[in-house]
């Protein structure tokens, strides 16, 4: 044999004679009660409140998925004008579309999570995903009074009036 190979097999792993301790964390009776089966009622009721425990977590991320795109909104109803080109008419339209679809499929949305233990705690994530949604649509009513288009003065209401005058404009 060479000075540069190692014989596994000859190398005495205990020299004393005695066994060797378990590794930290070892539990030397866990499988043997997990195959008796005396521990299986416990673990099945532990397991189901994780289970309904990450189901609550995860429909908690679901619901504030839309808050990650309000800012996203909010960038690009500045970024698109007050004008009314087609560009910013089409966003102002996604703008109220999306939540709208949103709110409408919430029931399917929540309904990956839904079990017997979850069924009264998904009320709250499904009332913070349709208040985001709102959030986003209040961006679009932003976006259209912003453009002109949102009838806020009494002439726009009643053709007798005159249109309201302005008084004064900045030129950037």
């Amino acid at each position: 044999m060479s000075n540069w190979s190692i014989d596994y097999a000859s190398i005495n792993v205990n020299k004393k004679g005695k066994p060797l301790a378990n590794p930290t964390g070892f539990e030397s009776g866990a499988l043997q009660n997990f195959k008796s089966g005396a521990s299986t009622r416990q673990t099945s009721t532990h397991d189901a409140h994780n289970d309904s425990a990450l189901k609550i977590r995860r429909a908690w991320d679901v619901a504030w998925g839309p808050a990650k795109s309000i800012p996203m909104n909010a960038i690009m109803i500045y970024m698109s004008g007050n004008g009314v080109q087609i560009f910013s008419v089409m966003i102002t339209i996604m703008l109220f579309l999306n939540p709208i679809k949103a709110i409408m499929s919430t029931q399917q949305t929540f309904s990956r999570f839904e079990s017997k233990e979850t069924s009264t705690d998904l009320m709250a994530p499904k009332l913070v995903f349709i208040g985001l949604q709102m959030v986003t649509m209040l961006l679009g009513i932003y976006k259209v009074n912003g453009m002109g288009l949102l009838p806020t003065t009494t002439s726009d209401w009643l053709a007798f009036l005159p249109p309201k005058q302005i008084l004064e404009y900045v030129a950037l």
